[in-house]
C-alpha cells in the first residue's frame, strides 16, 4: 500500500489521514489489531466451505488493522462498481453530464417547415426516460418546427455497436431479457426496458388489462392473462421472442385476482436504436410534427445548429443511481463514456477497462494480479483482491475534491439503496456507506464505517463459492460492520 496524507469529509466530521502508515504487510505486525473483535466472526458457520477474503484499513492512518486472505483474488460481483465510479470521477470530473440533442443544417421557413434533415445525436445518457424525449420534441416545436421536409437521422456512434454486457451470456437471461441485463447504446431510453402493467379485468373470467407504459412500435404484447376470483393469487408468466427489425414480442399468460392492484413487469428490448426511434417518432406524432422522409440511423454532421438539448444530471447524481441501486446499465454506459473521453470515440468496454487497469496499477497493483471484464460486475470472470478494492476506497477518501462525491454515491446504511434495511437503529443509521455485490453463490460488501472508537474504517469483504443461499453471508457482513460501529 502507498503512503497517503489527506483530508476527508464524512457527514459533518473532518478526518485527517496522517502520513504514518504500515509498510508492506509481509513480516509486519500492525500497531493496532482488531483480531480480538473481528477474528471470531471468521469462524461463523456462514463461511463454512466458502472462499473468502477481507481487509479492514484505518482511513486516518492508512494502516491495515485486520485481514484474512486480503491478497487472494475473488469474484467481486457489483462491488466492481466501486472502481467504475472512482475512475469516472477522476477522468470525467464531477461536472460531467451526458448530452442528447437535436440539430440541423437546414432552416425553418415561414410555414414552420424544416427544409432538410433533422439529426438526433446521443452521448450515452443512461438516465434518459420518455419524459425527456417528450421535452426534446416539445422544445423542437417551440423552436418553430411543424414539419420536417427531410429525414430524421439518429446518431448513436459515440459508443461502439456491442450491445450486450461483456462477460455475461447466461442462456435464460439472453432469452427472457431481465432488466439487469439491458442492452447498451448511446441513444437509449427508459434503461432499454419496457414496462408492462398488468391488472384484472372488470369481472372474473374476463381478459386482464395489459398496457405498455411507454408505447413503442418496437414492442408488441400478446395478452393471454385472465381475471380470476378475488380469492385467487396473481400468477404471471412472460415469454420474450425477437422479431425482425430489432422488434420484440412479450407473450403474457396467467391470471390476476379480481380487484387486485396492478403489477408491473420489466423486460428488456432487443435493439436500443429501434426502441429509441419508435419512442421519438411517437412523440413527434403526438406533438403534430410531420416528417416527409424516413426515420433512420446515420451520422450527424459536425457544426450543425442545435435546436433542442437535454443534459443529464451531473455525474455524481448519475453515479448515485448506479451505486445505490446497483444499476448494471448505468455502470456500463459510464464505463463506455470514460473510454470515449480518454481514448477517443467510439466508447467501448475495452477502452474503459484500460483506464481502470491503469488506475489500479497507479495504486500499486501489478497487472497480473487482477482480471477485468466489464464495469458493472455482472461477470464471473472478474478477479479482484480485497486489497485492490480497499486501495480505491482509501484513494477516494484521500481526495479532497472527489472524495465527498464518491462517498455520496454509495448506499447509506439504514437509509437508502441496497443497504436501507441494514445497519438500522439508534445511533447507527447513516454511519455506514457502502456498495454491495451479489451473484448466485457470491456476495460482497465494500464500505466505510464510522467506528465507535472515533476512527474511520474502510473494509472490503468478498465471499465466493457459497454452497447455499447467500442470506447468511449477507447477515455476517452486517454483523462485521456492526462490530466496527460498536467499538
Amino acid at each position: 500500500m502507498s503512503r497517503i496524507s489527506s483530508i476527508f469529509l464524512i457527514g459533518q466530521f473532518l478526518f485527517y489521514a496522517s502520513p504514518a502508515m504500515a509498510e508492506d504487510r509481509e513480516g509486519e505486525t500492525p500497531s493496532y489489531s482488531l483480531d480480538h473483535v473481528l477474528g471470531g466472526l471468521m469462524h461463523d458457520p456462514a463461511l463454512s466451505r466458502t472462499d473468502f477474503g477481507v481487509q479492514v484499513v484505518n482511513v486516518h492512518t492508512g494502516e491495515e488493522v485486520f485481514a484474512r486472505q486480503a491478497d487472494e483474488a475473488f469474484v467481486p460481483a457489483s462491488v466492481m462498481k466501486v472502481l467504475t465510479a472512482a475512475v469516472a470521477l477522476r477522468e470525467l470530473g464531477p461536472g460531467y453530464t451526458f448530452s442528447t440533442y437535436l440539430s440541423s443544417e437546414a432552416t425553418i421557413d415561414a410555414d414552420g417547415t424544416l427544409t432538410g434533415d433533422l439529426y438526433v445525436k446521443g452521448f450515452g445518457d443512461p438516465t434518459l426516460v420518455t419524459e425527456d424525449v417528450w421535452r426534446l420534441v416539445y422544445d423542437l416545436r417551440l423552436a418553430g418546427v411543424k414539419r420536417v421536409a427531410g429525414d430524421v437521422i439518429y446518431d448513436d456512434n459515440f459508443f461502439d455497436g456491442r450491445r450486450l454486457i461483456e462477460g455475461w451470456r447466461k442462456e435464460v437471461d439472453l432469452a427472457n431479457g431481465p432488466a439487469y441485463f439491458a442492452p447498451l447504446g448511446a441513444l437509449s431510453v427508459n434503461f432499454n426496458t419496457a414496462c408492462v402493467v398488468v391488472g384484472p379485468g372488470a369481472a372474473s373470467g374476463d381478459d386482464a388489462s395489459v398496457i405498455i407504459e411507454t408505447p413503442s412500435d418496437a414492442v408488441r404484447v400478446i395478452n393471454k392473462v385472465t381475471t380470476s376470483s378475488r380469492r385467487g393469487r396473481p400468477r404471471l408468466s412472460i415469454v420474450r421472442s425477437q422479431r425482425s427489425g430489432g422488434r420484440v414480442d412479450f407473450k403474457l399468460s396467467g391470471s390476476m385476482p379480481l380487484g387486485s392492484a396492478p403489477s408491473r413487469v420489466y423486460r428488456t428490448v432487443v435493439d436500443p436504436m429501434s426502441h429509441f426511434i419508435s419512442v421519438f417518432e411517437g412523440h413527434m406524432s403526438d406533438r403534430g410534427i410531420d416528417v416527409e422522409g424516413e426515420h433512420m440511423s446515420g451520422d450527424a454532421p459536425e457544426g450543425a445548429r442545435i435546436m433542442a438539448r437535454k443534459e443529464s444530471a451531473a455525474l455524481p447524481v448519475v453515479l448515485g443511481r448506479m451505486n445505490k441501486h446497483s444499476s448494471n446499465f448505468v455502470a456500463e454506459h459510464v464505463l463506455k463514456a470514460v473510454g470515449a473521453e480518454v481514448h477517443g470515440e467510439p466508447g467501448s468496454t475495452e477502452k474503459g477497462l484500460r483506464v481502470v487497469e491503469d488506475y489500479l496499477v497507479s495504486l500499486g497493483a501489478d497487472e497480473g494480479e487482477f482480471d477485468l471484464v466489464n464495469g458493472s460486475g455482472l461477470a464471473r470472470g472478474i478477479q479482484l483482491r480485497p486489497s485492490h478494492v480497499n486501495s480505491v476506497m482509501i484513494d477516494m477518501a484521500g481526495d479532497r475534491l472527489l472524495g465527498p462525491e464518491f462517498m455520496a454515491s454509495l448506499a447509506i446504511g439504514g437509509v437508502d439503496g441496497t443497504l436501507w434495511t441494514r445497519f438500522r437503529g439508534d445511533g447507527v443509521e447513516g454511519r455506514v456507506r457502502g456498495k454491495t455485490g451479489s451473484l448466485n453463490h457470491i456476495h460482497g460488501l465494500a464500505a466505510y464505517v464510522d467506528g465507535g472508537d472515533g476512527e474511520l474504517y474502510a473494509f472490503t469483504f468478498l465471499v465466493n463459492e457459497i454452497p447455499t443461499h447467500s442470506r447468511a453471508v449477507r447477515a455476517l457482513h452486517t454483523r462485521f460492520g456492526q462490530a466496527l460501529l460498536d467499538l
